[in-house]
């Protein structure tokens, strides 16, 4: 009780510790400290009696033992001995082997004739048991006679309803058939779309691309304008040259 309680308050510092919960100083402390004065008291805690075992098997003393093994004696315990005391006093009585086979030979007999003794007084119980064992099979002959006739009445219902049976297998035969068809009809219109994507595809790849010369032809008429504009201002400066010369050759 005093291990428990102790080993519990150091493992409750110990957690306070590791948490870091509030207090965990003085709950370590308080922890180690238990657990120092339980080291201390079990330095003074008297030791167990272990009984003298050497006195019924002297074999467990060493010297005893090194003694036996010199001399050349085997080690006997007191187990041993009182097997030695029981066969010699079964040999002094003239009990042997065959004697204890006889006996249990006459326990076996008496035994077997206990239990036809037992089967004989139950004669009686058990011919009152095969007359209510027999009332209960007539009546579970008549029940079967009526399970019978139901039985009958349900195969002529099943008899009938294999017409319908064959009817519902023609109808499942041309649905089968209808849903061929319908796929066929479907796998035919799904190369349509097929063709009809690839061809889409086609074209938005054809406009993608005229769309992409388009740009480069904004681009081309851009840088054309430029230069257009470039050589118009040429021109005007070429003009006003011409112009100035004329005035001169006029003067």
């Amino acid at each position: 009780m005093i291990t428990g309680v102790g080993a519990s308050i150091v493992i409750l510092g110990a957690l306070f510790k590791i948490m870091h919960w509030s207090g965990a100083g003085p709950m370590l402390i308080i922890g180690l400290g238990t657990e120092a004065v339980l080291f201390f008291m079990f330095a003074f805690a008297p030791q167990p009696h272990d009984p003298a075992w050497e006195r019924v098997y002297p074999e467990l003393d060493d010297q005893a033992w090194a003694k036996l093994q010199k001399e050349g004696k085997p080690a006997v315990g007191a187990g041993a001995g009182t097997a030695k005391s029981l066969d010699s006093m079964l040999s002094s009585a003239n009990i042997d082997q065959g004697l204890i086979d006889r006996l249990g030979k006459g326990f076996s007999s008496l035994s077997d004739s206990v239990s036809k003794m037992s089967d004989i007084s139950g004669a009686s119980v058990a011919t009152k048991e095969y007359a209510d064992k027999v009332k209960s099979a007539s009546a579970a002959l008549t029940e079967m006679n009526k399970s019978y006739s139901q039985t009958v009445q349900a195969m002529s219902e099943m008899s009938g309803a294999a017409g319908d049976a064959k009817q519902f297998h023609s109808q499942v035969q041309l649905i089968t058939k209808n849903l061929g068809a319908l796929n066929a009809v479907y796998e035919m219109e799904l190369q349509d779309a097929n063709n009809h994507l690839k061809a889409m595809n086609k074209f938005y790849n054809n406009l993608t691309s005229a769309m992409q010369n388009m740009a480069d032809a904004g681009k081309d008429t851009e840088t054309l304008k430029g230069e257009i504009g470039k050589l118009t201002a040429n021109l005007g400066n070429l003009n006003k040259v011409y112009g100035n010369m004329l005035t001169a050759m006029k003067s």
